[in-house]
């Protein structure tokens, strides 16, 4: 219990490392164009970025934090520990050697995971033959393989419609304008400076979430591949000990 608490952290900690990092390097970007110069108040690149952006900005920063709870649910869901763990493959490798095959069904439905739920579905239809055993593995395989790539997917979906929030706070801030100007002229050149500045501020905050959740997530899904490969071979070799 205890080490898993100390993993959650550790995640979590990488997390916010990396979300850390990028936003440096845009506080870096903020100082050297001096972004918050001439404001009148000491507000820092973070304050003065979130409230210059509008209304938008909430949903931006609110899917940024959903972004990052999926990228601690997935570093935490693609391990080999938690899809196959070796204590049980050897457990399973004991049973089947042994020819308990009941035996090591009850484990595969008592000990759910990746592994168990393939190998499980193939004892199932054991007496139809290895051929009959070996499509409830490809099919299964197939099925977990499709249940991990969803849940990295929500990582995807975010980071396509963060641009889109941020381009739509650009249209909105660009509609100010141009209305302000109809309204007022261009005498309140300082009106149509923030209404410019909020339109380019929120496709900039959509950009710097996105663009970290589209990494993790192509990394995420290479991983999952190279997850579903190793599950596969554990499959193969307690395959071979049926009979």
């Amino acid at each position: 219990m205890r080490s898993r608490i100390m993993r959650t952290v550790r995640e979590v900690w990488m997390g916010v490392m990396v979300w850390g990092i990028w936003l440096s390097v845009g506080r870096g970007w903020g100082a050297e164009t001096n972004v918050v110069a001439g404001t009148g108040e000491q507000e820092t690149w973070l304050v003065y970025i979130f409230s210059k952006g509008g209304i938008f900005m909430y949903p931006i920063v609110l899917l940024g934090f959903v972004g990052i709870y999926f990228i601690v649910d997935a570093f935490l869901l693609l391990r080999k520990k938690k899809l196959s763990p070796p204590e049980l493959k050897e457990q399973l490798k004991g049973l089947l050697k042994e020819k308990k095959y009941e035996e090591a069904l009850k484990v595969c439905e008592e000990r759910p995971c990746a592994l168990t739920r393939i190998l499980g579905a193939g004892l199932r239809v054991r007496h139809r033959g290895k051929v009959a055993m070996e499509e409830a593995f490809v099919e299964h395989g197939a099925r977990e393989g499709m249940v991990l790539r969803a849940r990295i997917s929500y990582l995807n979906t975010i980071a396509v419609i963060e641009p889109m929030l941020g381009l739509l706070g650009t249209v909105s801030g660009m509609i100010k304008a141009f209305a302000n100007v109809a309204a007022m002229g261009m005498g309140k050149s300082s009106v149509l400076a923030n209404n410019i500045s909020e339109a380019l501020i929120t496709t900039y905050g959509g950009l710097v979430v996105a663009i970290p959740l589209m990494a993790v997530f192509l990394h995420l899904r290479n991983q999952v591949n190279s997850m579903i490969v190793h599950v596969e071979d554990e499959i193969g070799e307690l395959v071979d000990l049926v009979e």
